[in-house]
């Protein structure tokens, strides 16, 4: 396999785990813990999500991260979902 294209999956990969460590976060609440554990939980989980988040960013590229936030910042993805609801309702 190419070097550039395992360092894009790579990238990807490791911005899809830090958004499960976020995901997780969410979870802890739940789980019976001590308080200091939870606690040192919920910090140990952000800090290795943004770890990974970044790292995954650096190894995707500048362009590809750019384009993605120009798509986030621009809310096209949330006008199309709104199409398809108000699609939906009309059916």
């Amino acid at each position: 396999m190419d070097k550039k294209k395992l360092k894009f999956r790579l990238g990807i990969i490791l911005i899809s785990v830090s958004v499960a460590f976020f995901l997780i976060i969410f979870a802890i609440p739940f789980i019976p813990m001590n308080l200091k554990v939870k606690v040192a939980l919920t910090t140990t989980l952000v800090i290795v999500g943004e770890v990974s988040f970044w790292v995954g960013t650096l190894l995707i590229g500048k362009e590809v991260y750019q384009k993605f936030m120009a798509k986030l910042k621009s809310g096209e993805w949330l006008e199309k979902k709104k199409e398809e609801t108000d699609d939906q309702l009309k059916d």
